[in-house]
């Protein structure tokens, strides 16, 4: 009964607001180097990603969590392959999920109109000596979402994967295949309102994805790479997009696996204790070429400006404005410090 009246009253909260303006996602909604963010997984609940439309109400609270997907966002210096992949300035490090892996980085791309996919090195073991590792590349680099981003918005990507999947017992290559993948991507913004999980409610901007694949396999043999087969295939994701946490859903259909829904439960910056609450600071003009203003509800304690490897280049004390006329152009990360914790945001120095 207490689940039912706090369902209808996040609903009722959520329909108070539906007529808010709509949200642009921003470069400064993407991750940072230090994030740790936490995502519930429900593979079992059967749900609707909804219609089309403005002053949506996706009313998710029923989810119920059966695993968590918890990446970290790092410097790419010395992970593993990184000499393969030398455009890549940020990496996310899988920390959990299903299979559990001796190592899962996805590497990435900062650049003015969003992040960009460069590829992916992961390595599993199975009884004991028996490993895979995959290798992946992105041919030309993908855009997660193209930004500035809202309602209306509309992408096509046309790009090949390559996947090399090396199995090995004891050192020895038994098997190695490669995939090579020519996918078409189209993404819309056809949907946004309010998203309510059970861990939070966000005004969200929904952005669908119709992908068609069409996938070579190759058998590798004394005689070089032998064609296997060929397939091709057809699905659609759904995504849910919101200021400062960036993504805080994905539905995956999967009519083989079956349906699951990630969605977002926490954010903490590496080193601290605590989840931190929703950053409460805007900063503007972003791309900005001197000077950087500083609107904050907390008190300021001081911020500090940091590359993508992570670099404290500058510190300022409790100044609401930061001159950055010294720097570089280029995306940095802007922290700030308050008594509530600490928070970051990207910007662009033109």
């Amino acid at each position: 009964m207490k689940r039912s009246l706090l369902s209808i009253s996040l609903v009722i909260y959520a329909m108070s607001f539906s007529t808010m303006a709509q949200i642009t996602i921003t470069t400064s909604d993407l991750p940072t180097i230090g994030t740790q963010v936490i995502r519930a997984v429900d593979d079992v609940t059967p749900i609707s990603p909804g219609n089309q439309g403005t002053n949506q109400v996706w009313d998710f609270s029923n989810l119920v969590t059966t695993g968590f997907d918890t990446t970290l966002y790092l410097p790419t210096t010395g992970l593993p392959y990184i000499q393969d992949y030398p455009d890549a300035d940020i990496a996310i490090k899988h920390l959990s999920g299903y299979p559990a892996t001796d190592y899962d980085y996805e590497y990435l791309k900062y650049g003015n109109d969003g992040l960009r996919y460069v590829g992916d090195e992961d390595l599993i073991t199975f009884f004991g000596d028996y490993t895979m590792a995959i290798h992946f590349k992105c041919n030309p680099y993908t855009l997660s979402l193209p930004l500035p981003f809202t309602y209306g918005g509309h992408l096509v990507q046309n790009f090949e994967n390559i996947w090399l999947l090396a199995s090995r017992n004891a050192g020895v290559l038994v098997d190695s295949i490669m995939q090579r993948s020519n996918l078409n991507i189209t993404m819309m913004g056809d949907a946004s309102g309010t998203m309510i999980t059970p861990f939070g409610s966000y005004q969200a901007l929904r952005v669908r994805e119709d992908i068609v694949s069409h996938d070579s396999v190759f058998n590798w043999t004394s005689s070089g790479w032998i064609f296997d087969h060929y397939e091709e295939s057809s699905y659609s994701h759904y995504r849910w997009y919101t200021n400062d946490y960036y993504e805080v859903g994905y539905y995956e259909i999967d009519e083989k696996k079956g349906n699951s829904m990630t969605y977002f439960k926490s954010e903490t910056i590496v080193g601290t204790q605590t989840i931190l609450p929703k950053p409460d600071f805007t900063i503007y003009p972003n791309p900005a070429q001197n000077q950087l203003t500083i609107e904050c509800r907390d008190q300021l304690l001081k911020s500090e400006i940091v590359d993508l490897n992570g670099k404290s280049l500058l510190i300022s004390g409790p100044n609401l404005t930061i001159d950055i006329s010294a720097l570089n152009p280029g995306m940095y990360i802007l922290k700030t410090y308050t008594s509530k914790g600490a928070a970051g945001k990207t910007f662009i120095k033109q």
